[in-house]
């Protein structure tokens, strides 16, 4: 026998080596949309972009100007009962205040990182992205309505705070809510829907 020429290793190919994972029937499955993101996934993902900015510009410019007058009555009185209850010296109500507006910093910053993050996700093609964005849109929505119902009832320019610097704040908490509710509906469109469903893998029967 004689031989036809160096040997060669056997191609990826042959071996199972490479490309996609098969699936159940043998087919390969991708692992995500190949296509682009559609126009209504674009737009959806610069709008959450846009609400995280707002949200977290507006939590931040609070707790940098925020004065314990600025509250209702209700709420200064439910802190007064708090450092009452606590049954020591060492904390006061300004000291309580000042920690309140430090923890509502520190979250804002936390939501703000997961809203750009999931906003990616949903780029990407992920379906429960979406469905995570739906939930942080419910919150941004319900704060931006109760601040137009402060605002009209007058609970929302009370206190001390220049006037120049609530209207900021009350803007940008809206603008967050707006952006929020927009995206929400540009991702739930029959092209946005086509686009993430893609991710949840092959259907049965196919």
């Amino acid at each position: 026998m004689t031989s036809s020429g160096p040997w060669r290793p056997p191609a990826p190919d042959d071996i199972g080596g490479s490309g996609p994972a098969a699936g159940p029937g043998g087919e390969a499955e991708p692992d995500r949309p190949s296509s682009p993101p559609p126009e209504e996934i674009r737009a959806a993902w610069g709008l959450w972009l846009a609400a995280a900015v707002f949200a977290l510009a507006g939590m931040l410019l609070n707790a940098a100007t925020a004065r314990l007058t600025d509250l209702p009555v209700a709420t200064q009185g439910a802190f007064r009962d708090a450092v009452d209850n606590a049954g020591t010296t060492d904390i006061s109500i300004d000291s309580l205040f000042q920690l309140a507006l430090a923890v509502g910093a520190v979250f804002a910053l936390l939501a703000a990182a997961l809203t750009v993050w999931l906003a990616f996700r949903l780029r990407a093609g992920r379906g429960w992205a979406r469905t995570m964005l739906n939930l942080i849109a419910i919150f941004l929505v319900i704060d931006a309505v109760s601040v137009v119902i402060g605002v009209f009832g007058g609970v929302a320019g009370a206190g001390e705070r220049d006037e120049v610097v609530s209207f900021v704040v009350v803007a940008l908490q809206i603008l967050a809510g707006l952006c929020a509710a927009t995206a929400v509906w540009r991702q739930h469109t029959a092209e946005a829907l086509a686009y993430t469903k893609a991710d949840r893998g092959p259907r049965v029967g196919k």
